[in-house]
């Protein structure tokens, strides 16, 4: 078995959090009561995000070759509730949402996806996406391009293989890497954990 070369091993710096978060004197200085949190946090451009840890599932992100290993990967609630988000299935052509995120070594990397083709709605299988994984501070560390294949319609069950594009990005020589989206893209798995799943259906 061959090791892959790390190219940039520094993941760990590049995602860390701050000790004092992001704008917290603005929140301070404008917030008089807990009731003007959530108003104040949307003004000041750091909305909460409906996240739901029951659904979260243990991954790695050796893929991306930089030194990142065992993360858990939280996804966003498909919700029509503040903080929600749309199906991945149901987003237009162009359009890109924030589809969840990545915690691993005292850091976080925010998941956005972009759908690049396809006319209807649902997607279809042959439909391709774009999914950029980026820092707090918005820098893209990698950013990978596959077609949609539809597995299960009825259960919005499909899988991507995603392939690194040229765009300068943080990671350097990330491998390939297969996700699978689950109740229309409610829950996102590694390829090697759907066998489990599937035998259940």
């Amino acid at each position: 078995m061959t090791q892959i070369k790390i190219e940039n091993p520094k993941g760990a710096e590049i995602i860390k959090l701050k000790e004092v978060p992001c704008k917290v004197e603005e929140l301070i200085n404008l917030t008089s009561s807990p009731s003007e949190i959530d108003d104040v946090t949307n003004e000041l451009g750091i909305p909460a995000e409906l996240l739901n840890v029951g659904i979260a599932v243990p991954t790695s992100l050796e893929f991306l070759n930089i030194g990142l290993k065992n993360a858990v990967y939280i996804p966003r609630q498909v919700s029509e509730r503040a903080g929600g988000r749309k199906s991945l299935y149901y987003i237009c052509k162009g359009e890109t949402i924030m589809a969840g995120i990545y915690t691993a070594e005292c850091g976080i990397l925010k998941r956005y996806v972009t759908r690049l083709s396809g006319e209807g709605c649902p997607a279809k299988t042959g439909d391709m996406y774009m999914e950029e994984l980026k820092n707090i501070e918005g820098r893209l560390i990698y950013q990978g391009v596959g077609t949609l294949n539809i597995l299960n319609e009825q259960k919005g069950i499909g899988e991507i293989k995603l392939s690194q594009t040229d765009t300068k990005q943080f990671s350097i020589g990330a491998t390939d890497e297969t996700e699978i989206w689950i109740l229309w893209s409610c829950i996102k798995v590694e390829d090697k954990a759907f066998a489990a799943i599937k035998a259940k259906l």
